[in-house]
C-alpha cells in the first residue's frame, strides 16, 4: 500500500488524526488494536473507509494505491461493480443456508476443470482448517502421526505446521533444520512429530525423508511459498519430493494459495 504523496515520513506526511483515535478505541477491544498480525504500525495502524479500482481511502481522508490488494486476493480491485451486482442479487435471494445450494457444485466443476489433478472438493472456513483435515486425513489413511513440512512455509494457525516457521540462524540447525517451535508453550511432543525439510535442497529433503518414512503420515509444501519470500522451486526439486513421498506412501499436501492468481491453472 502507497500513499499518494512523495514527501517524508507516514507520520509526517499524512494526517492520521482519525487513525490513531480509531487505534486508541480499538486496543481497549481487540489485542494489539487489530485482528491481522501483519497490519504495519507506524505510528499507529491506518484504519481504512473505502476502497475503489486500485485505490484506498482511510478514516482521515489519505488515498493510496493499493498494492497488496488484501494479499493478493482482490485482482479485479476494490468495488468491482460485476461483483457488487452479483452479490447484490444474491443477497436478495439469501445469504447463508444449511443445505447445500447449486451455487457449491457449480464452482466444485470450475476447480476441477481448471486442475486437471482436482477430482472432487471438500469446503471450508479457512486455510488453517484445510490443512488441519488433510494432515487428519493423512493420518487416518496412513496409520502414522509424523508431518514433514518446508522450513518458513507459513500453513495457518495450526502447531504442527507451525513448526520452524520463524526459525533464525541462532536455532535453525546446521547441516539438517531443526524443530524449532513457533509459539510460545508448544508442546515438545509436537516438535518430535515434525520433520522439517529444506526448500529447494532435494538431496537433504529426500534424505530426511527416507530417514523418517516409516513414521510420515504427509509431507506438506507450498510450491509458491509466500512467508519464504515466493521462492520458485528450483527445476527437479518438486520431482523429488513427489517421487520420495510415492515411494512410501506419504501422503503429499500442497497447500496452495496464491497460485490461482497466477495462472488459470494454478
Amino acid at each position: 500500500m502507497a500513499a499518494d504523496t512523495t514527501s517524508g515520513p507516514l507520520e509526517s506526511a499524512l494526517p492520521l488524526d482519525a487513525s490513531r483515535s480509531v487505534f486508541q478505541r480499538a486496543q481497549r477491544f481487540l489485542p494489539g488494536g487489530t485482528t491481522r498480525v501483519t497490519v504495519q504500525r507506524d505510528p499507529v495502524p491506518v484504519y481504512l473507509a473505502s476502497g475503489e479500482g486500485a485505490w484506498l481511502t482511510d478514516v482521515d481522508g489519505n488515498r493510496y494505491l493499493d498494492l497488496q490488494n488484501n494479499f493478493t486476493t482482490l485482482i479485479h480491485g476494490h468495488a468491482f461493480a460485476p461483483v457488487i451486482e452479483a452479490v447484490e442479487r444474491q443477497l436478495r435471494r439469501g445469504t447463508c443456508f444449511a443445505n447445500p445450494t447449486e451455487h457449491e457444485v457449480a464452482h466444485a466443476e470450475i476447480l476441477c476443470e481448471r486442475v486437471p489433478s482436482i477430482e472432487r472438493i471438500r469446503y471450508v472456513n479457512t486455510g488453517t482448517e484445510a490443512v488441519m483435515f488433510a494432515v487428519k486425513a493423512a493420518r487416518a489413511i496412513t496409520g502414522r502421526v509424523k508431518v514433514a513440512k518446508l522450513e518458513g512455509a507459513y500453513h495457518g494457525g495450526y502447531d504442527w505446521v507451525e513448526v520452524s516457521e520463524n526459525s533464525t540462524p541462532e536455532n535453525w540447525g546446521e547441516r539438517e533444520p531443526a524443530s524449532v517451535p513457533y509459539a510460545r508453550g508448544t508442546p515438545a511432543s509436537v516438535l518430535d512429530e515434525v520433520v522439517v525439510i529444506p526448500f529447494n535442497d532435494a538431496e537433504t529433503t529426500v534424505r530426511l525423508l527416507e530417514r523418517h518414512a516409516a513414521d510420515l503420515a504427509c509431507c506438506i509444501v507450498d510450491v509458491m511459498p509466500s512467508r519464504a519470500g515466493l521462492v520458485s522451486p528450483e527445476p527437479g526439486y518438486l520431482e523429488a519430493v513427489r517421487e520420495i513421498t510415492r515411494r512410501h506412501g506419504i501422503v503429499l499436501i500442497s497447500d496452495e494459495v496464491l497460485n490461482f492468481r497466477q495462472g488459470y491453472h494454478g
